[in-house]
């Protein structure tokens, strides 16, 4: 809705609004066909909607909970008076504000979908309308992004399925945020539960986790920096980099010449990932791997260049999660294989993590001396990601029996860590914005 200073109002339908936005973002809209009798422009309300299908695990019982301990939350940690939980046909409604504030959310379920939806109006749209009037919308949009996030953050309970989306953001945010601030950190997306059975495979995954991390602190633009190449409908970035600058940004410690071969064979092997493959039908799929083309030279004889040819999907992904510099190096197999089970611990969408200890004992085959220095090491990365406020620091142990105990990671040593234990528990640091 645009309104005049004379009281006239122009309110655009759903479909007209989408088309003059499109209009808009070509810069085939004239504001000055609004400017008329001297009078000036402002927009008058933004609908703001995110809406996500009520699939068979929200529940209405669920639904309803979520709602309830959201009201609660709004009353415990705001200063909004105005909270309303309403029954209708389809369901609970949550609402938060009066709809004439200058910010008003609601929550609900429609036509099997779960929506979430704000208005701003008053001093929220005029801190943000000149961006729409000057056609930079860039900003505009990521301000109202970041409005958008930041109450819904603060007014809903976020360890419900629900917030998912709001988990996902702040955790995209915060790598972007890191990345940009500091080079040499672990990168990863979510990862599938699944065990990795073999010892090659998991070098394989930590060795992709490894090189992505190093891609992604390049901080490279692909139109700018990189070479595309198109194979068939496929497009790879093409880019070079000292073998040095990997090796500094790893970690990894070279000592002779055997070392550095190793390292060098550790770029061939990325192109026996497995391929991606799109299935169309029954009849009809098209494959394609990550790394079609790797080299390594020795131009001069005196530094190592890599080139690789890198596919879009890797190259431009926006990786989930960030973990301390601790995690880009394994000294030795058990080192990789306890960063591993870490790492696959935390990479998932929910709040809550899980280590499976009972199968940490089942398969690990080591002298009780070498184990003491894992049950060590792991107490050390746990600590490490309290440090840098990826976790929290208390821990739930539950053990076979059953029996849960809550523990801090700070004052927990190897001896803690038995085979009794089925579990270990441990949340996700999320910080909340407070909106001024």
């Amino acid at each position: 809705m645009i309104e005049l200073k004379n009281g006239t109002k122009i309110i655009f339908s759903r479909e007209k609004l989408a088309h003059s936005y499109k209009l808009i973002k070509t810069e085939k809209l004239n504001w000055d066909i609004f400017k008329f009798y001297e009078h000036s422009l402002n927009l008058g309300r933004i609908d703001l909607c995110f809406s996500q299908p009520n699939d068979f695990y929200h529940i209405s019982k669920s639904f309803d909970d979520f709602l309830v301990n959201s009201r609660s939350h709004i009353q415990k940690n705001t200063n909004s008076r105005h909270i309303r939980l309403q029954d209708f046909p389809d369901g609970k409604i949550l609402k938060v504000n009066r709809r004439n504030n200058s910010l008003h959310y609601r929550v609900y379920q429609k036509n099997e979908r779960v929506r979430f939806e704000l208005e701003l109006k008053h001093r929220k749209t005029k801190l943000v309308q000149d961006y729409l009037f000057q056609n930079k919308l860039d900003v505009f949009e990521d301000l109202l992004v970041m409005e958008y996030f930041k109450y819904s953050e603060k007014v809903l309970c976020i360890d419900y399925q629900y917030t998912d989306w709001i988990l996902d953001f702040q955790r995209r945010s915060r790598v972007c945020q890191l990345v940009n601030s500091t080079s040499r950190s672990l990168t990863t997306s979510y990862l599938e539960s699944q065990i990795i059975e073999q010892q090659e495979e998991e070098e394989k995954f930590f060795h992709l986790l490894q090189f992505l991390s190093f891609v992604k602190s390049l901080t490279l633009n692909p139109l700018k920096d990189c070479k595309k190449h198109s194979i068939k409908k496929q497009n790879y970035y093409g880019f070079k980099f000292l073998l040095s600058k990997f090796v500094h940004f790893t970690g990894i410690k070279i000592s002779n010449h055997s070392d550095r071969e190793k390292l060098i064979f550790y770029f061939c092997k990325l192109q026996k990932l497995d391929p991606i493959i799109k299935v169309f039908s029954s009849k009809a799929f098209r494959s394609y791997v990550f790394f079609p083309y790797v080299e390594c030279k020795n131009p001069y004889g005196n530094y190592w260049v890599i080139e690789v040819l890198a596919s879009e999907e890797l190259f431009c992904f926006p990786y989930a999660f960030q973990l301390p510099k601790s995690f880009l190096c394994s000294t030795n197999k058990n080192d990789l294989w306890l960063k591993v089970r870490i790492i696959k611990s935390l990479a998932i969408s929910s709040q809550e993590k899980t280590l499976d200890m009972e199968d940490f004992f089942n398969r690990i085959s080591v002298p009780n001396s070498q184990l003491i220095i894992i049950k060590k090491s792991m107490i050390q990365l746990l600590n490490e990601l309290v440090e840098v406020d990826i976790i929290q620091n208390e821990i739930k142990i539950v053990l076979k029996s059953g029996k849960e105990t809550n523990q801090s990671i700070k004052d927990s040593t190897s001896y803690h860590i038995t085979r009794r234990i089925k579990y270990i528990k441990f949340y996700e640091k999320i910080k909340i914005h407070r909106l001024i």
